[in-house]
């Protein structure tokens, strides 16, 4: 009995070696997928903060750890570095990638691509609409990097009003010297909405520069919030980076422009923290509760600026992550003008 359930295993497993082979083969498969996935992941994460990044890191905790002044400096040399990374090495991967990726898309949707005339006209009218240096309310830009786009303009073509025609939600213009920021500036009812749609309300994950919904749109509030994400880029925050290098002086000043007005307001404190509300507060209940805010945020400023302020002074807060993203990059600035 017991030599014919072994001969009726070894045919059953004969019999089953092509789905055991299969299994394997697919399972192996698999997992090579998500190792690769994985490494391509981490190699992008690393070449994308740049090579000094880590840098910086370990000579911090160094001097964390054993206060000798010359891990400090070595620290200070790789953070100033890291600011123009080098990313060839980034840029080669991704184009190897997206060639393959362009590749195969060819050709499973050859027959519909060749069916889809070339809208040229679009490209020709944002094409002339920069060499005239027109307003950026005038261009078509449907599908194209907006933030590339309004961040061509001066401050002398800015017509709030045009731009209300693009998007209801305009409230103003921001821009920040020394920085790529120099876009439009929305509000809805919330704080969400801004966080993956564009300026053409298109669905996205570079978001849009937006006043927080509480705040007043004629910048009369103590303090009027605007967020916007720490893009790689440079764009949205991104670049707001510039304003924590203590060698540059002029990366100091934000203009806001509204209603065809220019407010100008100076950084008085710059900081990284941890995700919170507290210096998310628009208005307070007293002038001593006000008092108490700006001498918080004055006291966490690590950056080399005059950062006197008093309960006199309207500010203004700019918002994004930290290039980790786990904490908080935060810049305050009073309106002096």
């Amino acid at each position: 009995m017991n030599t014919i359930k072994k001969i009726f295993k070894v045919i059953l497993n004969i019999i089953l070696l092509p789905y055991h082979i299969v299994c394997l083969t697919i399972k192996g498969f698999i997992q090579q997928v998500k190792y690769f996935i994985k490494g391509f992941s981490t190699l992008s994460l690393f070449l994308s903060r740049g090579f000094y990044f880590y840098h910086e890191k370990i000579f911090t905790f160094l001097k964390n750890k054993t206060h000798i002044r010359l891990f400090g400096k070595a620290a200070n040399y790789f953070t100033i570095k890291r600011e123009e990374p080098s990313h060839i090495v980034l840029i080669i991967v991704w184009f190897i990638t997206l060639l393959f990726l362009a590749d195969s898309f060819y050709n499973d949707n050859k027959a519909l691509i060749e069916e889809i005339p070339m809208d040229d006209i679009t490209s020709q009218v944002v094409k002339e609409s920069v060499e005239k240096d027109e307003t950026p309310s005038d261009i078509l830009t449907t599908d194209f990097n907006l933030y590339r786009i309004y961040n061509k303009y001066s401050l002398k073509d800015v017509n709030i009003n045009k731009l209300k025609e693009k998007n209801s939600d305009t409230v103003a213009w921001i821009t920040v010297e020394g920085t790529n920021v120099n876009y439009p500036i929305v509000q809805t009812d919330n704080n969400d909405y801004y966080l993956s749609h564009s300026y053409d309300r298109a669905y996205t994950y570079n978001g849009w520069t937006f006043m927080d919904f509480r705040n007043n749109t004629m910048l009369e509030d103590k303090n009027t919030i605007f967020y916007g994400h720490n893009l790689l880029n440079g764009t949205a925050f991104g670049s707001l980076r510039n304003i924590f290098d203590n060698t540059r002086s002029e990366y100091k000043i934000v203009v806001i422009t509204k209603n065809q007005k220019k407010h100008i307001y100076k950084v008085f404190s710059a900081y990284y923290i941890d995700p919170e509300i507290y210096y998310l507060q628009t208005n307070f209940d007293s002038t001593e509760s006000y008092a108490n805010f700006l001498e918080t945020i004055s006291s966490r400023n690590i950056v080399n600026v005059n950062n006197s302020v008093s309960v006199d002074d309207k500010i203004i807060t700019l918002s994004t992550c930290t290039d980790d993203n786990k904490g908080r990059k935060v810049v305050h600035a009073k309106k002096v003008s």
